[in-house]
């Protein structure tokens, strides 16, 4: 079995553990700076700036972080990586114990910097994996790698809330040490064949025209466009959800611990698509398993829009966590057999830039909606939007029938 081998492989398991820990660490702080924000300012759209600071270097670096991948040494990207990380959350940690004037502004700082870190390390981690594990493993070695979200959002979130509510700063001390652990697992690993040689950076072309090519093969393919449209929009709603039901469950008196459980319950249900993906995408056309995922997101947001029940919210939560991990795998094996490898970085990072920018974008807008028209408009107006992008997923993403995919040509 394709999984037994990965188990196998101990350059996989060092990258794969190591980031999936730091993922662990990451997300604990992704909900505490937010609710830092909350308790320090009482206001929603302050939260959503935060929010907005974490996730929007993926408006500025995922194309550059791209041309990065395909051209520097991962490894050594990644390590550098976790260093300025680990400086931003222990600044955060020590300007809260300390009672530093200005934490705010510290926090939103500190967040985009973190946000940074998240984008180049994301690009940077696809390409190694695909360096590290022979190509019938991929689609089990994506799906382990799409766990990793899950498992950091079920675990992070939890005990990011839990942890705060014991002390402010704790949140960002355990994503320190998730740092430190991770550069030890990335410094273990051999050297990889994949990794660009010394020749290979020498010779790259002009960043303008190593951005163009990225976005050139990522919209040339029918579905990786429409996908990619579909996907950035989809994600700006589930941020304004998110958000929602922070804000929600805050005003209605539940603890922090209560708020990082339901949000972490996302986590388990992630987990169980990512244990399920594999035998999914090879059941199922790709096209179809994202247009049924549209459908199922759709569903599952009418019980969150009727109810302000924490169960409810957690089982519907962990649905379209599931979800979409599932739609996630299924996308990543797609663009991992149709995009060459020698510009797969730049190719996924463009899609990843409208992606990723629909993230900071809808955590942004999700403070100012709930603040000028309250939970209930926002609540069925992330339903009514959820509903017009599964309709117009049916129009727009032809029914696959094939399940391997053409290649796209390279530049």
């Amino acid at each position: 079995m394709a999984s037994a081998g990965l188990r196998a492989n101990r350059n996989f398991l060092l990258l794969w553990s190591g980031h999936a820990l730091s993922q662990l660490g990451f997300h604990g702080v992704r909900i505490a700076y937010p609710l830092l924000v909350l308790t320090l300012t009482g206001s929603p759209a302050a939260a959503g700036w935060v929010g907005f600071a974490i996730a929007a270097p993926s408006l500025i670096f995922q194309i550059p972080a791209g041309v990065v991948a395909d051209y520097g040494d991962r490894i050594r990207i990644l390590v550098r990586c976790q260093l300025v990380g680990l400086a931003a959350t222990g600044l955060v940690a020590a300007a809260i114990y300390a009672r530093l004037p200005g934490l705010v502004v510290i926090a939103v700082a500190a967040a985009f910097v973190e946000g940074c870190v998240n984008v180049f390390v994301g690009v940077s981690e696809l390409a190694a994996v695909r360096d590290v594990v022979a190509p019938e493993q991929r689609p089990a070695a994506f799906s382990f790698l799409e766990a990793e979200q899950p498992i950091a959002a079920l675990f992070g979130r939890a005990a990011g809330a839990t942890v705060y509510g014991v002390a402010r700063w704790l949140p960002f001390v355990a994503n320190a040490v998730s740092y430190v652990v991770c550069l030890i697992t990335l410094m273990l690993i051999r050297q990889v064949s994949g990794t660009p040689s010394a020749a290979d950076r020498t010779a790259r072309p002009s960043t303008a025209r190593s951005i163009a090519d990225g976005l050139r093969t990522a919209w040339s393919d029918r579905f990786l466009r429409a996908s990619t449209t579909m996907i950035a929009a989809s994600n700006a709603v589930i941020q304004v959800v998110l958000l929602l039901i922070m804000v929600e469950l805050a005003a209605s008196g539940y603890s922090a611990w209560i708020i990082g459980l339901v949000l972490g319950s996302a986590g388990l249900g992630g987990i169980l698509g990512a244990a399920g993906a594999a035998r999914l995408i090879a059941r199922f056309p790709i096209r179809l398993v994202y247009r049924v995922a549209l459908w199922v997101w759709t569903a599952l947001l009418v019980p969150i829009a009727l109810s302000t029940n924490p169960f409810v919210l957690a089982a519907c939560w962990a649905g379209i966590g599931g979800i979409g991990v599932v739609s996630n795998v299924a996308l990543t094996v797609y663009r991992v057999e149709v995009i060459p490898e020698q510009i797969l970085g730049r190719a996924v990072a463009a899609m990843g830039l409208f992606c990723n920018a629909a993230v900071a974008l809808g955590a942004l807008g999700a403070g100012y909606l709930l603040s000028t028209l309250g939970i209930v408009v926002t609540r069925w107006g992330a339903l009514a939007a959820m509903l017009a992008l599964a309709i117009c997923a049916g129009t727009s993403i032809v029914a696959h029938r094939s399940a391997t995919p053409a290649p796209v040509s390279a530049p």
